[in-house]
């Protein structure tokens, strides 16, 4: 099964964004993949708020990437600034990207 790296928004809107990030990831179940949202689990145990906290949870989504097949990324709402970690990181590691403009 193909993992898939769900890159959305997170800050901002919360909860819109977190519905947003589970759709993407039913959309990916759906078609066969395994999914994973680090913003759906890390800030669940890591202070979003707290910068160190936040880099260190990046971080770890980062290295969950390199095992994934594609980052899937949703440009419906902007690119956040850690949207464009992940995606710059998922371009210097040759990871494929398919942008996403909508979600039902």
């Amino acid at each position: 099964m193909k993992r898939v790296f769900i890159c959305s928004p997170f800050a901002g809107d919360i909860e819109r964004n977190v519905e947003v990030a589970k759709k993407l990831c039913r959309m990916a179940m759906d078609q066969g993949y395994a999914p994973f949202a680090p913003h759906l689990l890390y800030p669940r145990f890591v202070d979003d708020h707290d910068p160190e906290e936040r880099s260190t949870g990046i971080s770890c989504g980062l290295a969950y990437m390199q095992t994934c097949s594609e980052v899937w990324a949703f440009t419906g709402n902007g690119i956040s600034k850690g949207m464009q970690q992940e995606l710059s990181h998922a371009r210097e590691i040759g990871k494929t990207i398919v942008e996403i403009h909508e979600v039902e």
